[in-house]
């Protein structure tokens, strides 16, 4: 790394915020390309918002594997969602651009005369995208339920004398991950994976605004119905931009606590929480609609779990249909793309039972690491709590994600459906309103973004003016500013890569 005086120093800052806010005024043989990453660094560095808190930047040719340029590259930070980084690599890896989850009817007992004396089962594998709200080209919730209908159906089933059993038992039986903070685990951005998963794991919780601040707004209702459940409100009105409301839950509740504030007014307002039970959410809807379609079921929604808790012995069952989800790429690529904690973590799990045997979080954390490890990456210093990157007990260098996007990189079967899943500057997902200042960098960064209190993180690649391809992972912990503020010094950072 080149160093300077002071002098040098101050005019390299004016030439490269010259040449970042106008790209055409010069080319880059005007400077050395290690000046203007150098100087780039330093700006990042010593911004007076970052004085107490951490920088961490690497930036690695890909060719060659030299490292252009870094600020404590081999510390442990904080990540937020780059942590995705880490396990959606190495799932479709492991796992195969191509793998479909599968999700099962089955049946145990006796079919006879139309009447089944037994339960009919819906196992899952721990598909995250079944019944998705958001997801493009997936089936909504109600699509799923009137197809497991139908196919209940065609087995010319007019009662049941068991009931309807959401199976997620092929993953661990906690959902959420233990260093998870409180006051994510009940908003949808912190629905955790069970081996059952449906509508993405979430609800919209429904007030009626109250025109006055300080008042109480009153909640009228959830949608999709979330059976069973109470809610515990202490929400109050306030100005027109306050929405703070947190729902306060946890893995089988039968009752929340929502508190906070939401915009004062007059109509009805939602904010979105994490279902406490998918497999009994998933099974207690199915009832309802096969009573609906004329198919009478004796006794009352249910889970494995808690047929397990009851004792209840495994029966023999028959399977009789099986969903299957769309291709691991595309359920990757919205995870990438909008940062969707729930779908890292049941890959996650997916790792941990093809590599172990068992669909648990720790398991899934270490069969990652040692696949990163088998990959020739240095893993001291990761401290991986889970696959999304929610977790602030999460630890990663920006050396270590530098080196594994430069090894995803060099195979091109791995790295095409990849790059694929990033963010693209100014275009799609998290990035997508980035950059409007620096028009030239539009489409020339592939990154994934990672937002949680006072961290911001960008790891991917970037296209340099000469025409390279480079890894580079930029991690600040602990700045002073806010979020908005924080982006800016980013923005210039990245941009200051693509002019090389």
């Amino acid at each position: 790394m080149l160093k300077i005086n002071h002098l040098n120093n101050y005019f390299f800052k004016i030439l490269i915020t010259i040449y970042c806010f106008f790209p055409t005024a010069m080319t880059p043989s005007v400077f050395s390309q290690n000046y203007i990453l150098e100087n780039a660094i330093q700006r990042l560095a010593q911004d007076d918002v970052m004085r107490r808190g951490q920088v961490g930047v690497c930036v690695m040719d890909i060719s060659s594997g030299q490292i252009l340029g870094g600020h404590n590259a081999g510390m442990s930070l904080i990540p937020a969602s780059n942590m995705k980084i880490v396990s959606t690599a190495a799932a479709l890896k492991i796992l195969g651009k191509d793998f479909r989850y599968k999700t099962e009817l089955q049946y145990d007992g006796e079919l006879k005369d139309s009447i089944l004396n037994g339960n009919i089962y819906i196992k899952g594998s721990g598909d995250p995208s079944l019944g998705s709200p958001i997801m493009d080209g997936v089936p909504r919730m109600q699509q799923v339920l009137d197809t497991f209908a139908t196919q209940i159906k065609a087995l010319g089933i007019k009662k049941i004398t068991g009931t309807i059993v959401g199976d997620g038992s092929v993953f661990e039986n906690s959902t959420a991950t233990r260093t998870w903070l409180w006051e994510d685990i009940g908003n949808y951005y912190g629905a955790g994976p069970g081996g059952l998963n449906f509508n993405e794991n979430m609800y919209e919780l429904k007030f009626m605004q109250e025109p006055m601040v300080g008042g109480t707004p009153k909640i009228i209702g959830t949608s999709p119905q979330v059976p069973d459940f109470q809610w515990f409100n202490d929400v109050t009105s306030a100005r027109a931009d306050a929405d703070d409301a947190y729902i306060f839950s946890h893995p089988y509740a039968k009752e929340g606590f929502v508190s906070g504030t939401i915009p004062r007014g007059e109509g009805p307002y939602e904010i979105t929480g994490s279902l406490p039970d998918p497999p009994y959410f998933l099974a207690w809807h199915l009832r309802e609609l096969l009573f609906k379609k004329g198919i009478e079921v004796f006794k009352p929604a249910t889970t494995q779990w808690i047929l397990d808790q009851k004792g209840k012995s495994l029966q023999i069952r028959q399977n009789f249909y099986t969903w299957l989800s769309p291709p691991l790429a595309e359920i990757m690529r919205r995870a990438n793309l909008e940062s969707v904690n729930l779908y890292c973590e049941a890959f996650l799990r997916t790792v941990a039972l093809q590599q172990k045997g068992e669909g648990s979080n720790d398991l899934g954390t270490k069969a990652i690491a040692e696949f990163w490890r088998s990959q020739g990456v240095d893993t001291e210093g990761l401290f991986m709590q889970d696959g999304s990157g929610l977790s602030p007990r999460n630890g990663v260098t920006p050396t270590q994600l530098a080196t594994m996007l430069r090894t995803i990189a060099l195979d091109n079967q791995w790295f095409t459906p990849f790059y694929e899943t990033l963010p693209e500057a100014g275009r799609s997902g998290t990035m997508k309103s980035m950059f409007k200042q620096y028009p030239s960098v539009i489409g020339k960064i592939r990154a994934k973004s990672g937002t949680i209190t006072r961290v911001r993180c960008y790891s991917g690649y970037a296209n340099t003016q000469d025409g390279r391809l480079v890894a580079f992972s930029i991690m600040l912990n602990n700045f002073t500013c806010s979020q908005r503020d924080i982006r800016k010094p980013l923005e210039q950072f990245m941009a200051a890569l693509c002019s090389m």
